[in-house]
């Protein structure tokens, strides 16, 4: 049995060649072997998390002299040529912190499990994503099909059950929270090692090397999230025109746009369709008055907004913490709504370790609902690092430069507007833009062109935004390694869901035409994934 130095382990790794390691940080291969890092930690007999601490932009656990349990951050593979032992770092040792000493079989799966005792009489306090254990890989003189336990049916035993059978005295809470953490991970990188034991098989098969898939071709690492009304609609809020309109009505009852609406609410299910075809009907004497009206709706609905986002409720920690969890959850796997076959084909074109990826978020809307769930989401402590960005604000917020109007001249109907550079500035959401003097457009140009991903949720692909669907139309034709999602909502599907269907051609035709993509549609089609009524964002919020 022969030890494998740094060279070795570079070199099997890349080519994956009998041992996998994912989740992986590359700096962590040492002289003789790799550095495990620190994911889960949990007291051994309590099963409580131990405290943790901030400070200089890293995050510190506390442990008092007892025994820890511990799992490691990466998901490790051996094929039945290789295997490893695990042994305490210097560092650790000098601190009084002893790492059991254990072995990591042939045919072994999962992430490693270990003991920590603090013999220190000493607090002693470690940083999160430290390393715990070097674990020093040996290869086989001979293969074995030996190796991992098997159960009482001769399955072999995967990570949680070796977990369970080697600590069976450990407390409840702690095993049943080293299952959610192991559960979560794995199903976190299941495609990534399902993928590279495909391609292990294929080099065994064949008796040649057959090099690993590169991750993408000339996308980027960012995802990007295109945010709509749909969002603050999901949380509870009630943010449709057709819940603002008689709050206008009420408190504008001599607005003409009040007046007109409240005759013929079906013709304004669209407010900014309405105000563009409204424009035909105003008399010459009224235009002048018209920026006066315009700008108290949009006074009265940034008000609705406020009183709306009043609602929200965050302030207890058990629920900032759910609500944190499971936005964390739909941003970073949105792809496992999808279908197997789909899931597989988003992930091609993401970066394999998912500490790489960068999130990007785009908001349609005026409120800063978007903005609290991603603080909640940022304050949760996973165990990993996510690059979850700050949120564009397309159209403004309630409090700075709402942004309310039609795509383009051709979307007003009065003929003397589309000539007036006042009325434009009023009505056009891109000379609005311009006229602010802001940045917003190109900052969420730069954040589309550098992703490999774009995900839309809660928006209809709607006229008054034809812009952007233009523009993601062009992104998605310069790169074969781009892919467009869209996640819809349909209450007629939910009532029955053969419906479905009907729904994602509606949402593809809505983009194709949008997007002016009606004679290339053929060259972008099969990189446009629909789902609808998937169960992503799903938290209540008021």
């Amino acid at each position: 049995m022969a030890v494998l130095s740094y060279d070795d382990i570079v070199r099997l790794i890349k080519k994956e060649e009998g041992i996998l390691i994912l989740n992986r940080r590359d700096k962590n291969i040492s002289g003789l072997g790799y550095d495990l890092t620190i994911g889960f930690i949990r007291d051994a007999d309590t099963g409580q998390v131990p405290e943790t601490f901030a400070e200089d932009n890293n995050r510190y656990v506390l442990l008092s002299e007892h025994r820890y349990i511990v799992i490691s951050k990466e998901f490790v593979y051996f094929s039945s040529q290789y295997m490893a032992t695990l042994h305490s770092r210097g560092s650790y040792a000098l601190k009084g912190i002893i790492v059991t000493s254990t072995t990591v079989d042939p045919n072994y799966a999962g992430c490693i499990t270990g003991s920590l005792y603090i013999c220190s009489p000493k607090d002693v306090y470690i940083k999160k994503d430290n390393s715990f254990a070097t674990m020093v890989i040996h290869q086989l003189r001979t293969p074995t099909q030996k190796g991992l336990s098997r159960n009482e049916d001769g399955r072999l035993m995967d990570a949680q059950e070796t977990f369970h059978s080697r600590y069976p005295n450990i407390n409840a809470d702690t095993i049943q929270a080293g299952d959610a953490y192991y559960g979560a991970l794995r199903k976190q990188i299941e495609y990534e090692y399902m993928a590279a034991r495909e391609r292990m098989r294929a080099k065994s098969q064949a008796g040649a090397v057959v090099e690993a898939a590169p991750t993408q071709k000339d996308g980027g690492s960012r995802i990007t999230f295109l945010i709509g009304n749909g969002f603050d609609i999901n949380v509870g809020l009630n943010t449709r025109y057709s819940d603002f309109y008689p709050y206008f009505i009420k408190n504008y009852p001599d607005n003409l746009l009040a007046k007109n609406i409240e005759g013929n609410i079906e013709a304004w299910s669209d407010l900014e369709l309405g105000i563009g075809k409204y424009t035909e009907k105003i008399s010459l004497p009224d235009e002048r008055n018209f920026e006066q009206y315009e700008k108290d709706l949009e006074e009265c609905l940034a008000d609705y907004l406020k009183e709306e986002t009043y609602k929200i409720n965050l302030r207890e920690e058990g629920r900032k913490k759910q609500v944190g969890l499971i936005m964390l959850n739909s941003i970073t796997n949105f792809y496992s709504h999808f279908p197997k076959i789909i899931e597989q084909d988003i992930l091609r074109v993401l970066p394999v370790h998912p500490d790489e990826r960068k999130y990007s978020f785009i908001s349609f809307n005026y409120t800063d609902t978007l903005e609290l769930c991603l603080k909640a989401a940022k304050e949760q402590d996973t165990g990993r690092q996510f690059r979850l960005e700050d949120v564009i604000h397309i159209h403004g917020t309630i409090s700075d430069n709402m942004v309310l109007g039609v795509n383009d001249k051709n979307q007003i109907a009065n003929k003397n507007f589309q000539r007036d550079i006042e009325k434009k500035e009023l009505l056009i959401k891109e000379e609005i833009n311009k006229s602010y003097k802001n940045s917003r457009i190109q900052e969420a140009r730069a954040a589309i062109d550098d992703s490999s991903v774009i995900c839309v949720f809660g928006m209809s692909i709607g006229e008054t935004d034809k812009m952007w669907w233009q523009y993601i139309a062009k992104w998605l034709q310069c790169s074969e390694a781009r892919k467009l999602v869209i996640f819809a909502r349909d209450s007629e599907v939910a009532r029955n869901s053969k419906y479905t269907n009907k729904c994602k051609r509606d949402m593809t035709e809505r983009f194709k035409k949008n997007g002016d993509l009606i004679e290339v549609w053929n060259q972008v089609e099969s990189r446009i994934h629909v789902e609808v009524n998937a169960d992503i964002f799903s938290f209540e919020l008021v």
